[in-house]
């Protein structure tokens, strides 16, 4: 009897408990998001939370004979998984973690993998809330909760999962006329980490390359245009306050640029400087208009472009470009805008 009313109390106990670990996942999400965006560092999909349900608990309750006095022992009633896109970003990620919040535990799974053992990695963090966050009135009464939070790459994930499915996350699991098989692809998307991280130095290394004077000076250069020598030429020519920080669609210029035949870095930094006093007055004049709408009460229709006025911008560098294209190439500009608009507007359908 005592079993069975400790399992009605914890049950109790979870019903109460559940929408304030829900909120408290939210936080988490929302927090973590604000420090990747801040540190530039890109997810291969959104963070993904969960809440364990009652069900699960119940079943670990059983299954493991597990104890529990209250819930909030639990150190994976709420669960966070990260989804890095790079293996470099493990390293950056886990020191954020560790530095904006209190760390109860933290582990490693490619720490019980032996040499000659299957399997992949994830760094684990058991967390709570920071004590001085505890004091706002919102989050005080998810003192005591904890979360995991799972660190991985994206082919750190397709193992994971696909072993899950598999169940395949111990060797002794594998009929062993396919083990060598599991070796090869654990081995290729080990791989696939590594290519990354030597993509990611090659293409570093090129970027210090293209040094800054070579942009002024050699405007004779034929070197073609690519997403990497826009960015550095966009950076030198035109306002660094007018750049997006989080993100600029080079490759959709690009496309732009080619289709008018500006295909090397001369012909674009020619149209830069030929239209860039032009191509900041209409900056400046749209911001000036914005701004007296602003001032009248209308900025239900500005939307996300409102920080951008408050600072003063209105484009981003790929959309300074696009004017000047647009005041280099007048009614052929429009009729392409046109054209590609229609072209996305089939492809939408």
């Amino acid at each position: 009897m005592a079993k069975k009313k400790e399992i009605v109390d914890l049950e109790a106990e979870y019903r109460s408990l559940a929408p304030i670990a829900e909120r408290f996942a939210s936080q988490l999400c929302g927090q973590i998001n604000h420090l990747l965006d801040n540190e530039k560092v890109l997810l291969s999909f959104p963070i993904q939370s969960r809440v364990k349900t009652w069900d699960s608990i119940f079943e670990k309750l059983d299954r493991v004979k597990l104890s529990l006095s209250k819930l909030t022992d639990l150190n994976d009633l709420v669960g966070l998984r990260l989804i890095l896109q790079f293996r470099r970003d493990i390293d950056k990620v886990c020191s954020l973690i560790s530095r904006h919040f209190n760390v109860v535990a933290k582990y490693d799974t490619q720490d019980r993998l032996k040499d000659d053992q299957f399997g992949y990695a994830s760094v684990h963090f058991v967390l709570e809330m920071p004590e001085p966050w505890l004091t706002v009135p919102t989050l005080a009464d998810m003192k005591g909760l904890r979360a995991e939070v799972q660190v991985r790459t994206t082919a750190q994930h397709i193992w994971a999962a696909a072993s899950h499915t598999l169940q395949y996350k111990r060797e002794e699991s594998v009929p062993p006329q396919i083990r060598r098989s599991i070796y090869r692809v654990s081995a290729l998307l080990e791989t696939v980490d590594l290519e990354f991280e030597r993509l990611l130095e090659e293409r570093e290394q090129y970027r210090e390359e293209i040094v800054d004077t070579e942009i002024i000076r050699q405007v004779d250069s034929d070197e073609k245009l690519n997403v990497d020598l826009i960015e550095k030429i966009l950076d030198d020519l035109l306002p660094r306050d007018n750049k997006n920080a989080v993100a600029e669609p080079y490759d959709e210029l690009l496309e732009d640029l080619l289709a008018f035949n500006i295909v090397d870095r001369q012909r674009l930094a020619e149209l830069l400087r030929k239209h860039l006093d032009s191509i900041m007055k209409e900056d400046a004049r749209i911001v000036g208009q914005r701004r007296e709408q602003i001032r009248m009460g209308n900025k239900e229709f500005l939307g996300a472009a409102q920080e951008r006025i408050e600072r003063g911008i209105y484009y981003f560098h790929v959309g300074l470009v696009r004017v000047a294209l647009g005041l280099e190439f007048g009614s052929k500009w429009e009729s392409y805008i046109d054209e590609k608009s229609e072209g996305e507007h089939q492809e939408d359908d």
